[in-house]
C-alpha cells in the first residue's frame, strides 16, 4: 500500500474498511451509471501528495492540512489513514441546477432529436443521472472516514434534497438520520419567482452511529441567560413548574401523587402528571422550592442552575435556523479578501454553530478532526480556527479543494487568502505563545499533481 506521506499514520487493514454492501430491501435510488460510481470509491489511489511550502504557514508545526486536488482522489488517499477517523465532516457540494460546472456535464439533456428538420428543438429535461453519479462515491468515502461517533453535515437546496436522502439513507442507513436542519438563507423577497420564493436551504445531518452519537447541545442566547435572575450560594438560577403542561398522550400514574408543602399541608398535582416520578423527587428534595400563588396556593418549583456542573448551562439545538444569510457570507468574505467574487459562500458563522454543536472529547488526547471536501472559500476552515480561539478546543481541519478551472473564479487562492487573514485577525487577538504542541495558528498545504 502506498502511504499518503503527509500524515505519519499507521493505514488501517483494509478488511477494516470495506465499504456496504448495497441495500437488498426498502426503498433506494437506481440511475444509468450507479455500478459505475460505486466503483470509483473503491478504486484504489496511487497518488502521493506533495507539500507547497509557499502556500503553508508555520507548517513545522501546523496541525491543520489543506489539500489541493481532485476530492474523489484525496478521499481514496485519505481512507488509507484516516479511516473511521474524522469526527465531522460539513460539505456544500455544488447543488443540481442545470448549470455548468466544473466537477461535472451539464445536468440537463436534450430529448432525442426530432425526426421532422422543421419541428421545433425538443426542450430541455433534467436528467439527475450526472450529478447523482458524482456525489455518490464521495459520499460512501465520507462514511468510511467518520468515525464511530462521528457526524456529516450536508448543505443542499430543494431541488435535490429528496435525492440527498435517499443516497445517505442507502449509505449511512435511514435510522441514523439525526435530522434536518431548515436554515433561511434569505431575508429579502427576492424576484423573479412566479410561485414561491425561496428563502430556505437544508442541512442535512447524518451519524455513522446515531447510537454512539454524543448529544447535540449549544450555548444559551442573552435573552435566555438573563432570565437566571434568582441567586442562593450555588449561584444563578431561575424557576421552573414542577407540574408539567402540555397534554396528555398517555397515563403515566407513577407521575400523580400528593407533595407535602412546608406547612404539613399535601399538594395534589395541578395538571394531568408531575415532571418527576416521587422517587426522584425524594432524591433531589434540595432543588424544590415552594411558593404561593396569588390565590394562597402552594405551586411546587424545581431549580434550574445555570451552572449546573460548574459550566454554563447549554442548550439542545432547534432545527430551524437564521441567525446568519447569504448576505453575510458574502459580506464577510468581501472583508477578508477584498476585491473576492464569489457567488453564495456560506457564513462561517453557520458551520461554526454546527459544529460547535458536538462536544469536545473528555480524553484531551482524542483528536477532532473537521474535514470539508468541498472546501471553496474556506468558511468551515474559518469556522474552526474561531471555534479553537473561543473555547480553546484542539480540532484540526481538513480543507479539499480542486486546482481551479482557466476562465473560472480561482476559489482555491480564496480558501488561502481567508484562511490567512483569520489567521492573522486571531493572532492579533492571540499574543501569547501556542498551547503545548498545538498551535491553532498555522496550517500544511499539500498539492495532488494531476493525475
Amino acid at each position: 500500500m502506498v502511504s499518503t506521506g503527509f500524515s505519519g499514520r499507521r493505514p488501517l487493514p483494509r478488511e477494516e474498511t470495506a465499504l456496504n454492501t448495497p441495500p437488498t430491501g426498502g426503498v433506494f435510488l437506481d440511475w444509468p451509471g450507479k455500478s459505475r460510481a460505486r466503483s470509483l470509491a473503491e478504486k484504489p489511489e496511487k497518488g502521493l501528495l506533495e507539500p507547497v511550502a509557499e502556500k503553508s504557514v508555520n507548517p513545522q508545526r501546523a496541525p491543520h492540512l489543506f489539500l489541493e486536488g481532485d476530492n474523489l482522489r484525496i478521499l481514496r488517499l485519505l481512507k488509507k489513514e484516516y479511516a473511521r477517523s474524522i469526527s465531522a465532516i460539513y460539505i456544500d457540494p455544488p447543488y443540481n441546477t442545470g448549470t455548468s460546472l466544473a466537477y461535472f456535464d451539464r445536468y440537463y439533456r436534450r430529448q432525442p432529436t426530432p425526426r421532422s428538420p422543421d419541428a421545433p428543438a425538443a426542450p430541455l429535461r433534467r436528467d439527475d443521472s450526472p450529478w447523482l453519479s458524482f456525489i455518490y462515491p464521495r459520499l460512501i468515502l465520507a462514511r468510511e472516514l467518520l468515525r464511530e461517533d462521528g457526524v456529516i453535515f450536508v448543505s443542499i437546496d430543494d431541488r435535490a434534497v429528496h435525492h440527498l436522502r435517499y443516497l445517505l439513507d442507502e449509505i449511512f442507513g435511514p435510522e441514523n438520520h439525526a435530522g434536518t436542519v431548515v436554515w433561511r438563507k434569505k431575508v429579502v423577497r427576492g424576484r423573479g419567482h412566479r410561485h414561491l420564493i425561496p428563502q430556505t436551504e437544508y442541512i442535512v445531518v447524518y451519524a455513522r452511529s446515531i447510537r454512539l452519537l454524543r448529544p447535540f447541545s449549544e450555548p444559551l442566547s442573552p435573552e435566555m441567560i438573563s432570565e437566571y435572575r434568582l441567586s442562593d450560594d450555588r449561584g444563578p438560577y431561575k424557576l421552573i413548574p414542577l407540574a408539567k403542561s402540555g397534554t396528555a398522550h398517555s397515563p403515566r400514574p407513577n407521575l400523580v401523587y400528593p407533595i407535602e408543602a412546608p406547612d404539613g399541608t399535601m399538594i395534589p398535582c395541578p395538571t394531568h402528571q408531575w415532571r418527576w416520578s416521587q422517587q426522584t423527587l425524594l432524591s433531589r428534595k434540595d432543588e424544590l422550592e415552594f411558593r404561593k400563588n396569588r390565590r394562597g396556593e402552594w405551586v411546587v418549583y424545581t431549580r434550574q442552575r445555570l451552572y449546573p456542573d460548574g459550566h454554563l448551562r447549554r442548550k439542545t439545538p432547534v432545527s430551524l435556523y437564521d441567525r446568519v444569510s447569504t448576505t453575510d457570507g458574502t459580506r464577510e468574505l468581501k472583508n477578508l479578501c477584498p476585491g473576492a467574487v464569489f457567488d453564495f459562500p456560506k457564513p462561517a458563522r453557520l458551520i461554526r454553530d454546527l459544529i460547535g454543536w458536538l462536544p469536545l472529547p473528555e480524553d484531551p488526547e482524542q483528536e477532532t478532526l473537521v474535514l470539508d471536501f468541498f472546501a471553496g472559500t474556506c468558511p468551515s476552515a474559518q469556522a474552526v480556527l474561531e471555534l479553537n480561539h473561543a473555547d480553546g478546543g484542539h480540532r484540526k481541519f481538513i480543507m479539499v479543494q480542486d486546482t481551479p478551472v482557466d476562465g473560472r473564479t480561482n476559489i482555491l487562492e480564496l480558501g488561502h487568502q481567508r484562511i490567512r487573514r483569520v489567521l492573522s485577525l486571531l493572532g492579533e487577538l492571540t499574543p501569547h505563545a501556542p498551547d503545548g504542541d498545538f498551535d491553532n495558528l498555522s496550517y500544511r498545504t499539500f498539492r495532488l499533481p494531476d493525475d
